[in-house]
């Protein structure tokens, strides 16, 4: 898959230690993130919003840029799942959306529930017509 395709999403951290974390990773701080600085190379912030004392970090960026910060030889989206506590992974271009929720509880900031339910339908309608013209082919 090429690095120039664009992912967007939404990252949910526990708290304000997990994210601080997270952040360190990508060798930035939450201060640059609450002052809208936050811009690196292939990964950039949108919004933050804090919910019930979860953090909520919306992103968009280059599909590829987990793959800097998981350990060698394993899924760099499976890793992002064990950071956080929940996560939207939204490829437009590769009609793929990935929801995921640590703990039921979990609602997103930036997404709701009613949204991701209809971009998933529309994603599987597309996924199936897909299908069909292909084996039309045959």
């Amino acid at each position: 898959m090429s690095s120039e395709v664009e992912v967007e999403g939404e990252l949910v951290f526990k708290d304000e230690d997990q994210l601080r974390s997270f952040l360190g990773r990508l060798g930035a701080s939450i201060e640059e993130v609450k002052e809208g600085r936050l811009d690196l190379d292939g990964f950039k912030v949108e919004g933050l919003k804090i919910e019930n004392g979860r953090y909520h970090l919306k992103f968009k960026g280059r599909v590829d840029w987990p793959s800097k910060l998981a350990p060698q030889g394993e899924n760099p989206l499976d890793w992002l799942k064990t950071q956080v506590i929940g996560l939207v992974w939204d490829v437009e271009v590769l009609k793929t959306l990935e929801i995921f929720r640590s703990p039921d509880d979990v609602r997103f900031a930036f997404y709701s529930d009613e949204e991701l339910e209809k971009k998933r339908d529309e994603y599987n309608k597309w996924w199936m017509d897909s299908a069909s013209n292909i084996v039309g082919l045959f």
